[in-house]
């Protein structure tokens, strides 16, 4: 095997690890969550592992075709004890960033030798930063500080 694959089925591997981790941590967060909304988020956390798991899947299938081992290994999961809602999303969506961030580096290091890899790579990246995305918006409280595009203003105030 080349260098460039083995670097390569490393840095797969590495990924595998955090993918199989956010099954865990959203699983997790399935179980624990609570209250009014439960329902909606229990089916949220449960799509997101589901779609970690895809992902993994999709790593652990590239490993094998580029000749390497998947790792079994699984990334440390945060467990505090108790969490409120805001506690569960906050650590999904610092471990989306983090998950984003190492597969926008690694798409850079791919670069345009591999085109196979980049585009598995950049097909994870737009589902990651949709992760993100909609972690944000969980996370807020509130749309008045939206922008406005269509001429409407949210002011009360007319001139």
């Amino acid at each position: 095997m080349d260098k460039t694959n083995e670097k390569l089925i490393q840095a797969l591997n590495k990924d595998l690890e955090k993918e199989m981790a956010g099954i865990v941590r959203y699983l997790h967060h399935s179980f624990i969550v609570f209250g009014p909304n439960r329902g909606p988020l229990v089916q949220m956390f449960r799509t997101q592992a589901q779609e970690s798991m895809a992902h993994a899947i999709q790593l652990g299938e590239k490993i094998t075709a580029l000749g390497g081992h998947p790792t079994v290994k699984v990334d440390q999961v945060f467990e505090p004890g108790y969490q409120s809602v805001e506690d569960m999303l906050s650590e999904d969506l610092k471990a989306e960033k983090a998950q984003l961030e190492l597969y926008t580096k690694q798409l850079k290091e791919v670069g345009e030798y591999n085109l196979p890899m980049k585009l598995m790579l950049e097909q994870i990246i737009v589902s990651e930063q949709t992760h993100v995305e909609e972690m944000e918006k969980y996370l807020r409280t509130t749309n008045k500080d939206l922008v406005i595009v269509d001429g409407h203003s949210h002011s009360s105030s007319k001139n």
